[in-house]
């Protein structure tokens, strides 16, 4: 993509700059040479070259331009879009290639992602289950308590008892 924008952005240069490298007033197209056309109307042409469309409007012998500048011949032409869709061809594969390397390491990371969520889960229903056991026990405990402290109770109560009746 970038060598694309190069690429055009120095054709383009090129042309300007050659258009306007020296000021020459009305150049002839004419040849010395003559040739029968059988053709009687041309078209305009527009050469796409990836992104980039150059319409070339056909000029007739005889005609004279404004401007200098080069004709670039189709032979030319033809050379410039292979190469412009060479570059894109290969830019085309680096982008699979970096893609489909990026998706391979985006899917490793997922998978050991999972792992590791895996055994986070696991260690949590561990810890879950350590908290009610411990729950569990702490009830019990408390349970202890209270029967210890009743019983301890009810005992000095009954040897308070004891004693005041021997001491009287």
């Amino acid at each position: 993509m970038i060598k694309n924008i190069a690429i055009s952005f120095l054709l383009l240069l090129s042309f300007v700059g050659n258009s306007f490298a020296q000021d020459f007033q009305n150049i002839p197209l004419e040849s010395s040479t003559t040739t029968e056309e059988f053709v009687t109307q041309h078209a305009d042409v527009e050469i796409v070259i990836g992104d980039l469309k150059i319409k070339a409007p056909f000029l007739y012998k005889g005609e004279t331009t404004t401007k200098q500048g080069y004709i670039v011949n189709i032979r030319d032409t033809i050379r410039i879009k292979d190469i412009v869709e060479g570059c894109q061809s290969s830019c085309d594969i680096l982008v699979k290639e970096i893609t489909k390397s990026f998706n391979s390491k985006i899917s490793s990371c997922q998978y050991n992602c999972n792992i590791r969520v895996e055994q986070v889960l696991k260690e949590k229903e561990v810890l879950t289950l350590e908290v009610s056991r411990l729950n569990d026990n702490l009830e019990s405990e408390i349970r202890s308590k209270y029967v210890w402290a009743v019983l301890s109770s009810v005992a000095g109560v009954g040897i308070g008892i004891l004693v005041y009746e021997i001491s009287r």
